[in-house]
């Protein structure tokens, strides 16, 4: 969808960079540019990552899932014959992604107005904590700090009394990204039409608040958050919907919200009993009765998941087994949709696809992440330097 596209980014971490990587998913050339001696910050986080339990070796999957597709060039856009060559990138570029605050593009000179001088038709796009405006726009900020708290997806996600939940690794910056590349695909269409680039904006905080849009509108207006989850001390309105836990301490989770039409389905899948589907034929006679409820927790506690995965399977009720993130990608459904393909070049590993399909076809991953400075130079042989001019660059630490 994006071939023929030319991104350049000048961005670290998940957020900014998972973007880049989704318009690579999409077709686009994505050039990397990188600190020529550290590059990218999340290169060096393996030791963090590993503080989690999950010791993967010389892998990293943030940086191999955020950046796969792209090419590389180590460069110090603060040096002045680094900042002409970005410059000379940012004139044949189509789109220019930066997780830089404001202070920091006005300090390096690559403003919104700084770039549009420089190519009128380049669509910019940044990515960053709070807003562009208001008291805390430079502030720095990551996903669990402007999403997931300020943003409060993680209190309505914690029960009241108990200890916050905390946010998982990457999630808002994961969701946040889908935005602005969604954004900058509008920002091109636009392009198509006026001849004209544009600036496109996304936060952490802006996305957290589109993804808690019904709690914060309907709590606005009535003063109550809505309790959408049942905690389980009481009987439901519908215990066709909620959680149930099964003999092997898995979770089921029914979810029919209209539950008459699914009531005899759903009795003879799991075997409650003609007395007590007749007893219970309708949503009043169900709704907060302890009896019924009592009944049903007992029946899922009395037989392990498979059972239940093989009465329920066919039966027309909506459920499904709550799944562990290593089940996912054995997951039929996800095999069938390559939602989690194979890593094109590590054995073993497997990255996530970006969600969007386009003409009924999957995402295909060519490459994973570059090493730093992997393609420097093949990209400036491509601006029309030649070996001598690159070799100079390198012995000053200009590029790498």
């Amino acid at each position: 969808m994006l071939e023929g596209v030319k991104v350049v980014e000048l961005a670290e971490w998940v957020f900014v960079p998972a973007t880049a990587a989704v318009l690579a998913d999409w077709g686009a050339d994505v050039v990397k540019i990188e600190h020529p001696e550290r590059g990218d910050s999340m290169r060096g986080i393996l030791s963090v990552i590993k503080q989690t339990g999950a010791d993967t070796g010389d892998f990293n999957y943030l940086v191999e899932q955020s950046n796969r597709g792209k090419r590389s060039l180590g460069l110090d856009v603060r040096d002045p014959e680094g900042k002409a060559l970005f410059l000379r990138l940012i004139e044949g570029a189509d789109v220019f992604v930066t997780s830089l605050l404001e202070p920091s593009r006005r300090r390096l000179g690559v403003t919104y107005e700084d770039l549009q001088a420089v190519n009128p038709r380049l669509v910019y796009a940044r990515g960053h904590g709070f807003g562009q405006r208001g008291p805390d726009a430079d502030s720095g900020a990551i996903d669990a700090v402007a999403f997931w708290a300020r943003g409060g997806v993680g209190s309505v996600f914690t029960e009241p009394g108990r200890p916050l939940i905390g946010q998982r690794q990457a999630f808002g910056d994961y969701t946040s990204a889908m935005f602005l590349a969604g954004g900058i695909a509008a920002a091109l269409f636009r392009r198509s039409v006026t001849g004209k680039g544009g600036l496109v904006d996304v936060s952490l905080f802006g996305a957290a608040t589109w993804m808690l849009s019904p709690d914060i509108l309907a709590s606005h207006y009535s003063g109550v958050v809505p309790q959408m989850g049942h905690s389980g001390d009481a009987a439901p309105m519908n215990p066709l919907t909620g959680h149930y836990r099964t003999a092997d301490d898995r979770i089921v989770i029914l979810g029919m919200i209209q539950p008459d039409p699914h009531w005899s389905a759903f009795c003879q899948a799991v075997q409650l009993g003609d007395d007590t589907e007749q007893a219970y034929d309708s949503f009043e006679k169900r709704s907060y009765d302890e009896a019924i409820w009592r009944r049903i927790q007992e029946t899922f506690a009395s037989q392990p998941l498979s059972h239940w995965r093989e009465r329920l399977e066919g039966s027309g009720c909506v459920w499904m087994a709550v799944q562990t993130p290593p089940e996912v990608p054995d997951d039929p459904q996800a095999i069938a949709n390559g939602y989690v393909p194979e890593h094109p070049t590590i054995p073993r590993a497997r990255l996530v696809a970006s969600p969007v399909q386009y003409d009924d076809g999957m995402v295909e991953l060519t490459q994973g992440a570059p090493d730093m400075g992997q393609h420097t130079e093949e990209v400036l042989l491509e601006l029309g330097l030649d070996w001598p001019q690159i070799l100079e660059l390198k012995e000053r630490s200009v590029i790498t």
